[in-house]
């Protein structure tokens, strides 16, 4: 079984989390690509999907969104699980991420799930600098990469039930 994962990542933390998802996909024996979500051009290659999105202010980054909406009619007769990677958690634990709940009815997605995220200040441009200032989230990486795993891990066993029928 092929499989897809892509990731919208403007600063590597959430293309860091894909990775760690696809060495989980890989190691269970499964064909898997790891791709930025605006390289990705076609997906009928693939089997199955995992694509993550960093999420600012409750939005998916527009790349990873737009691979799901532009290819949303062939992706809900696959299977398909989503993530987020925000601070949202960190900051204001019930936020939602409409957009990712939107996304995940569109395709029928099998699971939407949230990851903390990294903040790094240095990282960070100007206006970008002024809005944390203004906001005073805690910064630092809280990815938790055992629980990324392990969410990993739930997929590959849902793949493997799936590849089965």
């Amino acid at each position: 079984m092929k499989v897809l994962v892509a990731t919208g990542s403007k600063y590597g933390a959430t293309r860091e989390v894909g990775e760690a998802v696809a060495a989980v996909l890989n190691e269970a024996g499964f064909e898997v690509d790891c791709a930025p979500a605006h390289e990705v051009t076609g997906i009928h290659y693939y089997d199955a999907f995992v694509i993550g999105s960093a999420v600012y202010g409750g939005l998916w980054r527009r790349d990873a969104s737009a691979l799901v909406r532009e290819h949303s009619e062939e992706l809900k007769n696959r299977d398909v699980w989503l993530f987020s990677v925000g601070m949202a958690t960190v900051t204001t634990p019930n936020q939602e991420f409409e957009e990712a709940k939107e996304l995940t009815a569109l395709i029928n997605a099998r699971e939407h799930q949230r990851f903390d995220g990294a903040l790094d200040y240095e990282k960070l441009n100007m206006g970008e600098k002024a809005i944390i200032r203004a906001l005073n989230p805690p910064k630092g990486d809280f990815r938790d990469f055992a629980a990324i795993r392990d969410w990993a891990s739930q997929v590959v066993t849902e793949l493997r039930a799936v590849a089965a029928l």
